[in-house]
């Protein structure tokens, strides 16, 4: 029998914008034994880290995008409506202090990325947490 782990993304930093390290994965968040919990968790995860970047650029997370202008414009239509905020910079503006559920779920949707990963193991390997961190390669994790 196997067991679903979900760890956190690797992410580094451009000087412009956060980028996925794609095969990097992070601090262990949560095991499962049934692959539909983890994916339920990894979503609520997702949330959570989203209602954490208040006072981050919104930008650093969707700069390279090959639809920035219609992300963009999500984010002007989305930040207007929900949070009375009138973005001055299409290039910088923050993530307001704070975020709620509902708004996380709305903004996970037009940003359209994942923070963390689900990775299956043999039920009898034994994970080491200090095996997964990514400090160490100056990735960071949200």
């Amino acid at each position: 029998m196997a067991k679903f782990v979900i760890h956190k993304k690797g992410f580094f930093y451009t000087d412009e914008a956060f980028e996925s390290a794609e095969g990097k994965i992070g601090s262990i968040v949560g095991s499962f034994n049934n692959l539909e919990e983890a994916k339920n968790e990894k979503v609520k995860q997702d949330l959570l880290s989203i209602q954490n970047f208040g006072g981050m650029n919104v930008v650093d997370f969707f700069f390279y995008k090959d639809n920035y202008d219609e992300v963009y414009q999500q984010f002007e239509d989305f930040f207007s409506s929900e949070f009375d905020i009138k973005i001055e910079d299409k290039y910088y503006f923050d993530f307001p202090d704070v975020i709620s559920a509902e708004q996380a779920k709305k903004i996970h949707e037009i940003l359209n990325i994942t923070f963390h990963d689900i990775v299956e193991y043999e039920n009898d390997v034994i994970l080491n947490p200090d095996d997964f961190n990514l400090e160490e390669s100056d990735l960071g994790e949200f």
